[in-house]
């Protein structure tokens, strides 16, 4: 008579068998969707890059009439105002708002939990004393590994 432990342990190995076949399965239907797409997806390529060019070719025309629209019947196109690009050098303004004492930073502070958790972990600092930490327990993550092959996905 098997024992329930010995149930139970045939029953993992009859999943893992199951989900390596599935793996499988699934590995073998990927490398025929690359197949049939391939076609489809080398025909796109080439619409895309038909596309890019006639993109190119109205800019150029739109460039050459020296309007900033132009409407037809079939849509438009046009040249749409942008806003300037604003670079900032954070180091460079923040010297120069301290040196004329001008209110455009703020100074930030921050906690620095990991040596916070160190602390109390090597108890150099007692969990109860400190205001705003809650330790809740996690449950144990359920993870599986296939032998003879590994991680097929």
């Amino acid at each position: 008579m098997e024992s329930n432990l010995q149930i139970y342990k045939n029953n993992v190995e009859a999943n893992l068998k199951n989900i390596k076949k599935y793996k499988l399965d699934i590995l073998n239907l990927q490398r025929k969707n690359e197949d049939l797409c391939k076609q489809n997806n080398e025909e796109i390529e080439i619409l895309i890059n038909k596309v890019i060019n006639l993109e190119q070719e109205m800019k150029i025309n739109l460039k050459g009439s020296g309007e900033r629209k132009i409407e037809t019947p079939a849509g438009w196109c046009g040249f749409r105002a942008m806003p300037d690009k604003w670079d900032y050098i954070d180091s460079d303004i923040l010297t120069w708002c301290k040196n004329k004492n001008m209110p455009y930073y703020h100074t930030i502070e921050i906690i620095e939990k990991m040596k916070l958790k160190k602390a109390i972990l090597e108890g150099k600092v007692k969990l109860v004393e400190v205001l705003g930490i809650q330790v809740t327990p996690q449950d144990p993550k359920f993870n599986y590994k296939l032998n003879a092959g590994g991680e097929l996905l």
